[in-house]
Parts: C-alpha cells; sequence; structure tokens
C-alpha cells in the first residue's frame, strides 16, 4: 500500500474510533467501576448536602450546598438516564445571593423542572429566612432572581421542608421563631411563586414549648400531613397535624398527639398510608435506650395502632434515625441503623397496615460486615420491593453500598450490600431514586480530591440485577 493510501487508511480508522467512542460516551456516560462513578460538581471549595429526585425521563435533578463563592450557595444538576449532564459543568445557580443559603430541598414540578426551597441569611445571620425557587427542564429559574421570599419576619426561619400540593405547587413548612419560640409555620405557593396562603405563612402549631424536626407528606387530595417532635411537655413527643390546600387545620388545633410515651420521642419519619393518612416512625427512649417505634394515623387524626405506638425493634443496643417509604399497600418499609451487636449496622422492617412486622422480629439484617454502617435511606419500587443505600467503613473509610430487598425480606444481591463507591477517601451521605423497574440513581458528597476541595458531588446508578452502569 502506498504511504499516502495507508495515511488515509489509518486516519480514516481514527475518525471512526473517535466517532465511536464518541457515541459509546454519548449513550453510556455512567461508570460500571465502583472507584469511578459519574461527578456531579468538582467545582472548587465545599459541595455537600445533595437532595435528588426524579425528572420523570429516567435522569435526576440534584441540588446541593455549594461554597465555590466563599459563602454557602444553592446549586442543582440535571443528568439524564445515560448519566450525561444536561445543564452545564458544575451547574445552575439556584440561589447565589450575599451570605449563606443552606439546607435545600427539592421535589418535581411535575413539567420536568423541579421546585427547590432552602434555608437564607442573606439578611443577617439572626434572621433566617425561607426563599424558593423553581427550575424549568433546562435548569432557567422561572421566578425572581435567587428565589422568592416566603417568609421573612422577624428572627429566624429555620430549615424548610417541601411537598407538593398535587395541583402544580408545592406546600412548605418550616420552624419559626418570629415570636422568640420555635413555632410551625406553612405556606402553599402555585406555579408561578404566588402564594396562596396568608402572608409570611399560616400558624400550624404555636403552643409552649420548641417545636421541630418536622417533616411532611402530601395528603393526596391538595392539603399536607406534618409530624414534628414537640417540647410542650418536659420530654420530646410527636404530634400531628393535617391541612388542606385552603390553609385549614384539619384536626386539632394544636396537632394530635402520636406518642406521648415517658421518654423522649425524637427524629419523626413520615409516609403515606395512601388513604390521606400516615404512617410515622421515631426513635423512642422509653425503655431506656434508642428503639424504634412507628404509629398510623387516619385521614380524621385518629391514631389505628396500639396507644403511643407499636414497637418496630426493641432490640439491646441503640437503634438510631429510621427511616421510611410507603409499600404501597397501606403498609410501611422501614430501615435504621443498630448497635445491637456493639457496631453499627443496618436493619430493615416491613409493616402492613394494621401494624404487624411482616419480617423477622426485631428486624431483618441487611448489613452486619465489621465496622460502621449507617445514614440508611430506602425506596420502594412500588411493588413492594425495598432498596437501601447507605454509608459504610468495612474497609476503613465511608463508601456507599445498597441493597436490594423483595417484600418477603430476603436481600437479593451480594451479602451485604453492592459496592457503589469504593473511591479513595471518604463518601458519605447518600440519596437517591428508585423507578418501578428497580434502576436507581445514588448520589452522595465525596471527597476523592480532597486536595482541591473538600467535598463534591458524585452519582451511581444501578439496577435491579446490582449491576453499576446499566
Amino acid at each position: 500500500m502506498k504511504k499516502k493510501s495507508y495515511t488515509v487508511f489509518l486516519y480514516s480508522i481514527l475518525g471512526f474510533s473517535i466517532i465511536a467512542n464518541h457515541i459509546h460516551t454519548a449513550v453510556a456516560a455512567w461508570s460500571s467501576h465502583p472507584q469511578e462513578n459519574t461527578p456531579i460538581c468538582t467545582m472548587p471549595e465545599q459541595q455537600g448536602n445533595p437532595q435528588m429526585i426524579s425528572d420523570g425521563a429516567g435522569g435526576a435533578i440534584i441540588t446541593w450546598e455549594d461554597r465555590r463563592n466563599i459563602h454557602f450557595d444553592i446549586y442543582a444538576q440535571r443528568i439524564d438516564a445515560q448519566g450525561n449532564i444536561l445543564w452545564g459543568k458544575g451547574g445552575v445557580p439556584v440561589c447565589a445571593a450575599l451570605e449563606n443559603q443552606i439546607k435545600p430541598r427539592i421535589i418535581s414540578d411535575g413539567a420536568g423542572g423541579a421546585f427547590i426551597t432552602w434555608h437564607d441569611i442573606r439578611n443577617g445571620t439572626d434572621n433566617a429566612d425561607v426563599y424558593a425557587q423553581r427550575l424549568d427542564a433546562q435548569g432557567k429559574p422561572l421566578w425572581t432572581i435567587n428565589g422568592i421570599t416566603l417568609c421573612n419576619e422577624p428572627n429566624a426561619q429555620n430549615s424548610p421542608i417541601i411537598t407538593t400540593d398535587g395541583a402544580g405547587g408545592a406546600i412548605i413548612i418550616w420552624q419559626d421563631y418570629r415570636t422568640n419560640y420555635a413555632d410551625l409555620y406553612a405556606q402553599r405557593i402555585n406555579n408561578e411563586g404566588e402564594a396562596l396562603w396568608v402572608n409570611n405563612g399560616k400558624l400550624v402549631c404555636g403552643v409552649s414549648g420548641t417545636q421541630g424536626n418536622v417533616v411532611v407528606i402530601n395528603d393526596g387530595v391538595g392539603g399536607a400531613i406534618f409530624a414534628w417532635q414537640d417540647f410542650r411537655r418536659n420530654y420530646a413527643d410527636i404530634y400531628a397535624q393535617r391541612i388542606d390546600g385552603s390553609g385549614t387545620m384539619l384536626w386539632d388545633k394544636y396537632g394530635v398527639p402520636v406518642s406521648t410515651a415517658v421518654g423522649h420521642a425524637n427524629f419523626p419519619v413520615i409516609t403515606s398510608n395512601g388513604a390521606e393518612g400516615a404512617i410515622m416512625a421515631w426513635v423512642d427512649t422509653r425503655n431506656g435506650n434508642n428503639d424504634v417505634f412507628a404509629q398510623q394515623v387516619d385521614s380524621n387524626g385518629a391514631v389505628q395502632w396500639r396507644e403511643n405506638g407499636i414497637p418496630v425493634c426493641t432490640s439491646k443496643g441503640n437503634q438510631n434515625l429510621p427511616v421510611i417509604a410507603s409499600d404501597n399497600a397501606g403498609g410501611a418499609l422501614l430501615a435504621w441503623w443498630d448497635m445491637r451487636s456493639g457496631e453499627s449496622d443496618v436493619y430493615a422492617q416491613h409493616i402492613d397496615l394494621t401494624g404487624k412486622a411482616l419480617w423477622k422480629e426485631n428486624g431483618q439484617a441487611i448489613c452486619v460486615e465489621s465496622g460502621i454502617q449507617n445514614y440508611v435511606s430506602i425506596a420502594s419500587d412500588g411493588h413492594g420491593n425495598a432498596m437501601l443505600v447507605w454509608n459504610d467503613d468495612r474497609d476503613r473509610s465511608f463508601d456507599v453500598y445498597a441493597q436490594f430487598v423483595d417484600a418477603k425480606g430476603v436481600s437479593k444481591w451480594k451479602n451485604n450490600g453492592v459496592a457503589c463507591c469504593t473511591a479513595t477517601d471518604n463518601q458519605g451521605f447518600p440519596s437517591f431514586i428508585i423507578d418501578d423497574k428497580d434502576n436507581a440513581i445514588i448520589t452522595w458528597q465525596d471527597s476523592r480530591y480532597r486536595d482541591k476541595s473538600y467535598w463534591d458531588i458524585f452519582a451511581q446508578t444501578i439496577n435491579g440485577e446490582g449491576l453499576l452502569g446499566e
């Protein structure tokens, strides 16, 4: 072959390889190796506290706290089903106002975008306020740059959380110190960002003592159900309230008691019972250590199980920070980190609509590896099965592991979980979504590039067979 012809042939082959490789990258950006993963944001300084929702098209929208500009701001990124970044390198700013913006929470807007709310101190460190923004499917802010004000009353408004109103808008609730005491207020906004209830929020609970650690779900008919930790007595109790779409409280004026047992009831979590009511779980010290208890409240605010709740786990040692998901059959799937062995492990339980435990008494072991397993998350696939994701330091630095459990409590993947991220240094605080085909996307904060930035945001996909990148 002549030299010129050979050169043309060689460049043709190279060109084809480059094109083929480019096509492969475009359709398969996810990594299949737990030490690689997909970077969501690796900008300078710290990115952390990632929160994630489905984008409704097989991908995800992720929001986080971001310190690239000295103060913490709120940024977001969208990733498609193939792992391709859609909103530009480093994400789009949700809020880059002066001072710190932290604790973002996110829900879908039902149109491919997202509603995001956060705790904002642009008006002074002792005068935190609540703001929100809506992003469209292209990452464009649809409301005022740096967000709309939901509440700017005197003193601090902290830690807002958010749920859909089922009509294209959102309901947000927060802890509020406008009276110098910690009360709970809420606001409903439509898809244009207009407040639908009283200016600066509707009072949810203003009884004496501190109300905080609030959680929320939508009630399925335009309103919301809240549960919180309540110090109106000497002990922390769990109370709940339901509010309709017009802002009217539907249960007792100051909330219904979910648990007022002796000892403290802390860290409530909540999920729907599918019938305009809710199932709640919490950490409970009535027995002298941390246990997990649960209760169901119907649409009228009446408790359905044993007074002050049923025991989910009362094993020896402490059980901490439960998480919960609906089983879509009126019951709930729960998980927690558990110290019965002397080290922190992951356990789970399935409770039916009557409060009966369907798995092993005191919970099914999900991961009992050496070292610490904690900060577990759980989600249902809609068919009674569950996926769990957690922090795991079995190899002496924290990594991210996952497990898939069927409706009978049988773990379907590798014993003690599949490694989703084993990169250098620490990875932690994972958040994830799962679809009805058992495909999941996981995100977390990651310190593999500690020399360049303390924490970054990474993501990984895993399918129903426990395989990464497929």
